[in-house]
C-alpha cells in the first residue's frame, strides 16, 4: 500500500478518521492525502453571484488554513509524508478524480453516529462504495485506531467470486498479524446450494495462510445476523464485498435528509467488486 487517500469535512466523525488513517499510513510507510471538497453554490438569481463567489473563495481559503492545521496536527502523532488538496466540485466526482490522480491503493473516510450533527459524509460513502472502484475503509465517529487482530469477513460464497477482491485485505492481514472469521448469514432452514459451497472452498484456499474461522449464522435478517455475530465475536475490523448493495444499504440504515445512522461501531472495509 503506497497511497492513502483522506476525504475531510471537519467534522468530529472526519477528524477521528484521520486519526485511523495516518495509523495505517504509518504502519505502511504509505503517503497520505488530504482533501475538502467545497460544493458549488446553487444559484437561482444572477444578482446575488457577485457575494457569493466571494463568500466561496473565502470558504476555501479558510479551509485551506483548517486542513493545514489538521497536517500539523497529525504530524504530531506520525511524521508521515502528506499532502493536502481543497478543491471545489460535486464531493464523490472530485474524491474519484483525485483518487485516480494519486493512484489511490485506499479511501479513508468517516461515519458519524445517529443524531450527531449532519456532514457530507453519509450519502458521500454510499455514492463512491457503488461507483468507485477503490477499497473505502469507514470509520465510525466513536472507533479509536487498534491493530485488526481479528478480521471478520461477510461472505455470501459466491462461486464466481476472484481472489484479487481481496488483494489489500491480505496485505493488511500480513502486517498485522490477523487472523480471519468469515461468517455467512443463512435463512433459517434453507440448505447451502452446490454453487456455495464451492464458493466457500474458494474462499477457504484464498485465506488459506492464515488461521481462519468460518460461522455460519442461522437468521432471516441478513443485517440482523451479522449485528448478532459482531456483538458475540467483537472482531476489530469487518470487510464485504461492494457489489452487495442491499446489504450494505441495510447495515448503514436509511438515508433522511442526507443523514445516516451508522449500526455498527467497528470500522468497515468495502472492497470493490469485480
Amino acid at each position: 500500500m503506497k497511497n492513502i487517500l483522506l476525504p475531510i469535512d471537519f467534522s468530529d466523525a472526519s477528524l477521528n478518521a484521520s486519526k485511523y488513517a495516518v495509523s495505517i499510513a504509518h504502519a505502511f510507510d504509505a503517503k497520505l492525502t488530504l482533501i475538502n471538497v467545497i460544493e458549488p453554490p446553487i444559484l437561482v438569481d444572477d444578482s446575488i453571484l457577485a457575494p457569493i463567489m466571494v463568500t466561496q473563495a473565502e470558504i476555501i481559503e479558510e479551509n485551506s488554513r483548517h486542513i493545514s492545521q489538521e497536517i500539523e496536527s497529525l504530524s504530531k502523532i506520525y511524521p508521515v509524508n502528506m499532502d493536502a488538496f481543497v478543491r471545489e466540485g460535486f464531493t464523490s466526482e472530485t474524491i474519484g478524480d483525485l483518487a485516480t490522480e494519486i493512484s489511490a491503493d485506499l479511501i479513508v473516510m468517516g461515519m458519524k453516529g445517529k443524531g450527531q450533527s449532519r456532514s457530507f459524509f453519509g450519502s458521500t460513502v454510499t455514492k463512491i462504495t457503488r461507483h468507485l472502484s477503490y477499497p473505502v475503509l469507514i470509520v465510525p465517529a466513536t472507533a479509536s485506531f487498534q491493530l485488526p487482530a481479528t478480521i471478520a469477513v461477510a461472505s455470501d460464497f459466491d462461486p464466481d467470486f476472484e481472489s484479487k477482491q481481496y488483494h489489500l485485505l491480505i496485505e493488511l492481514a500480513r502486517k498485522f498479524n490477523s487472523r480471519f472469521r468469515i461468517v455467512n448469514v443463512a435463512v433459517k432452514g434453507r440448505q447451502m446450494k452446490p454453487s456455495q459451497a464451492i464458493g466457500k472452498l474458494n474462499t477457504s484456499m484464498a485465506f488459506s495462510q492464515f488461521t481462519t474461522e468460518f460461522h455460519t449464522i442461522r437468521e432471516n435478517k441478513v443485517d440482523e445476523g451479522l449485528e448478532n455475530f459482531l456483538e458475540e465475536y467483537n472482531p476489530d475490523l469487518l470487510v464485504m464485498i461492494a457489489r452487495e448493495h442491499s446489504f450494505i444499504d441495510r447495515l448503514f440504515g436509511k438515508i433522511h435528509t442526507k443523514e445516516m445512522s451508522y449500526k455498527t461501531k467497528k470500522p468497515l472495509l468495502i472492497l470493490p467488486g469485480k
